[in-house]
């Protein structure tokens, strides 16, 4: 069925047509004027250059310096500075040795055409994953739309991150559980090399008793660090998790004060709005706590596939202990699947409609340290899940069904 025939309110579609143009054009005047209408970049893809100076590094026999945050900072000062607008203060690698076997193949092109290479095949695994196996297929070309044209979209293509990946990652996973429980856990297990996103995978899959899956994703996750140990090296583990612990233990650290708190978690949230560092680590232990238990209570549910994905992928942005602008790719695409069965039933309610919106625009208004309206984002979230859980039957998705009635025995009772 068309497009044209969903029905969305008139004014959502407009605020969302004019929030994607600012959003693109704050990407395509990055190069020459960053910063200038919107959130400074520095540079186009100045995350990607993270992604791709570790696959130089490891082509380049150079791994150990990957771990060393000083040391890579000033190697990618060094390699890029015809392309920065300034020098980054501080950047390091931050994942797991596994996700090296995603950026090296990458490692071997020119920067710009990996750049656009990545973009290009995480945006289309994503769409694909959206398109195929949708609870309302009339619905898919508004979800498409939604996760890959919005402002959070942009923000993804203009910091070079890998936010499509771990959105397709979790979409295509969750919708073969039930067809294909090995594939579907294995590409849900690929999801540890960004392991805050996956945090609640075992939760949901647990929650539908999805067991086969579960250990699918398990066997994933496993081989994924066994293989990467064996290519690289068991010192190249032992100097990741230093280099993790330091970097989120240490509430001093460069990383904590360049990066972490530049997120848009609840954790980051809390900390602009000035709670203390010791507060918002434990309420964010809390949050992650609370988002398992909100996506248990959804996949213990009969509610249609698409919106459980939809309060998961709000529920690991919430849950995450850190996640980055370009992550709202996430939130993006749960509005999406919101509004795409909401225009399909004819949904005209203008106040969900309006929060749908909201959770979809979270790009815009964040990093809280830039815009204190970003300290609401877990609220926001937290609305967004309520909303999609409100009116859901109270069956277990697990009771069995009871039996049907043979004819036979019907005419017995009869």
């Amino acid at each position: 069925m068309p497009l044209r025939r969903l029905q969305i309110p008139a004014v959502i579609l407009v605020i969302a047509t004019l929030a994607a143009l600012y959003g693109w054009a704050v990407v395509l005047l990055t190069p020459s004027h960053p910063g200038a209408i919107g959130y400074n970049l520095n540079a186009l893809g100045t995350d990607w250059m993270v992604f791709y100076g570790g696959a130089r590094r490891l082509i380049d026999g150079h791994l150990a310096t990957l771990f060393d945050g000083a040391r890579f900072t000033a190697y990618l000062n060094t390699t890029f500075a015809p392309w920065l607008t300034q020098p980054m203060p501080y950047r390091p690698w931050v994942y797991p040795p596994s996700y090296l076997f995603i950026v090296a193949p990458f490692g071997t092109l020119p920067f710009t055409t990996a750049y656009i290479a990545f973009q290009i095949a995480t945006a289309a695994l994503l769409a694909a994953a959206l398109w195929f196996g949708a609870d309302r297929p009339r619905a898919r070309p508004l979800v498409v739309a939604a996760a890959l044209l919005g402002p959070a979209a942009a923000i993804n293509v203009g910091m070079g991150q890998n936010a499509f990946l771990t959105a397709a990652l979790l979409v295509g996973g969750l919708r073969l559980v039930t067809t294909r429980p090995a594939l579907g856990g294995a590409l849900l297990g690929l999801l540890t090399m960004k392991p805050q996103f996956w945090l609640l995978v075992p939760v949901a899959l647990a929650a539908a008793r999805q067991w086969r899956a579960l250990l699918w994703s398990v066997i994933a996750a496993a081989g994924l660090a066994l293989a990467s140990a064996t290519v690289f090296g068991l010192d190249a583990w032992r100097h990741w998790i230093e280099l993790a612990r330091g970097s989120y233990g240490d509430r001093h650290g460069q990383w904590v004060e360049l990066g972490r708190l530049w997120g848009d978690s609840l954790y980051a949230c809390l900390v602009s709005a000035g709670a203390s560092q010791g507060l918002a680590n434990a309420l964010q232990v809390l949050g992650t706590l609370l988002g398992a238990g909100l996506v248990y209570r959804a996949f213990r549910l009969p509610l249609p596939t698409d919106q459980k994905i939809a309060i998961l992928l709000a529920a690991t942005v919430f849950a995450a202990p850190h996640s980055s602008l370009a992550d709202t790719v996430l939130l993006a695409t749960a509005a999406g699947l919101w509004a795409g069965a909401a225009a399909a039933q004819g949904d005209a309610s203008l106040a969900k409609w309006t929060l749908a919106l909201a959770l979809w625009l979270a790009e815009i208004f964040n990093p809280p340290l830039v815009t204190p309206f970003g300290a609401l984002t877990p609220l926001l979230i937290l609305g967004f899940i309520a909303m999609s859980l409100a009116g859901a039957p109270r069956a277990s998705v697990i009771s069995p069904a009871a039996p049907t009635p043979s004819p036979q025995l019907a005419r017995t009772r009869r």
